[in-house]
């Protein structure tokens, strides 16, 4: 029995430095950041250095266009930086609207590195802040990727923006654990980034995009969230698309969507002018079936008068040989 309790004993030791080590290395495993050199310049944006705390500055790239609608804050997910976010960002321009990239601490240029998930969303808030001094509230949308869902639920729950668009979004930080480490507590968690708690106070229209296919964040985590919450979010799946395409693959889901509209407008239109030529068709139908009837009854009321005539005139001749016999 000894060596079963020191076995027992031994098991208990390595599960509590197993649950040590996850909660410290939990930014190493969250944050999978590129740093970038001061030197490096971006192919596209003009950059803004935001101070967020004492000493402690974002790199945010702002990508302007001409006659701007108003904004789209973009946070990105967990891994690389601005430079490699470009891209993903890429899908939401064209529309009308500037769009506002800013990059955590630790990540790209920007300085620092998180302890809390207070100091994440601190930073959020101060980024659309910035953006509010800019913008009519009313002008921004929040769009989230995959770690950016989290904060972009966040952020759309304490504030007022126009709408909110979260591409491959997680119910919370808690069911990716469950999912990726079911034998972890969720108490060693020092970023739970409650998605589902924070959609409930989320005032403004909800598009959830997610690819079918995601290997890191499934997309029955986008379908939970559209089922908990029908009247405000509205789910777009890009069939077939894994997290990074998903990501890219907002642009394909809404020229689709596009497509779509216009396809219903053609139809529509179609049906209209089918419709149009049916009413005209049976007008004239009915025309004509007004005229035939008039015609036909034109020549039976022509008949009637000849047959009345005829029969006058019979009965006139009639009569007369008649006074004609008696007067003789």
């Amino acid at each position: 029995m000894r060596w079963i309790k020191r076995i027992f004993i031994v098991a208990i030791s390595l599960y509590l430095l197993l649950l040590v080590g996850v909660f410290i290395a939990q930014e190493r495993l969250l944050f999978l950041n590129e740093q970038l050199p001061e030197t490096y310049q971006f192919r596209d944006g003009e950059e803004v250095e935001l101070e967020v705390e004492k000493g402690i500055y974002l790199n945010c790239l702002w990508l302007k266009e001409p006659a701007s609608k108003g904004v789209i804050l973009y946070l990105h997910g967990n891994k690389g930086s601005n430079r490699r976010c470009l891209r993903q960002a890429g899908t939401f321009r064209g529309q009308g609207y500037d769009v506002f990239m800013p990059d955590y601490r630790g990540f790209g240029k920007s300085d620092g590195e998180y302890r809390s998930e207070q100091q994440l969303y601190s930073d959020v808030q101060k980024v659309y802040d910035f953006l509010r001094q800019h913008y009519d509230e009313s002008q921004i949308i929040i769009a989230g990727y995959s770690l950016g869902s989290g904060l972009a639920t966040w952020l759309a729950a304490n504030n007022n923006p126009s709408r909110v668009i979260l591409v491959a979004p997680y119910v919370s930080m808690v069911y990716m654990k469950d999912k990726l480490f079911p034998f972890v507590p969720d108490f060693i968690l020092k970023y739970p980034l409650r998605s589902d708690e924070n959609l409930k106070q989320v005032k403004a229209p909800v598009t959830i995009i997610h690819g079918t296919e995601d290997e890191l964040i499934p997309f029955e985590s986008a379908e939970q969230l559209h089922q908990r919450f029908p009247g405000k979010t509205e789910l777009v799946p890009v069939p077939g698309a894994g997290h990074v395409a998903g990501a890219t693959g907002a642009a394909r889901a809404r020229e689709r969507q596009a497509e779509h509209a216009v396809e219903l407008n053609n139809l529509k239109a179609m049906h209209a002018e089918e419709l149009e030529r049916l009413r005209a068709d049976a007008d004239a139908q009915l025309r004509q079936a007004l005229q035939d009837a008039a015609a036909e009854r034109a020549t039976q009321l022509e008949e009637a008068q000849a047959a009345a005539q005829r029969h006058s005139a019979a009965v006139a001749a009639e009569a007369h040989a008649t006074v004609a016999a008696a007067t003789r």
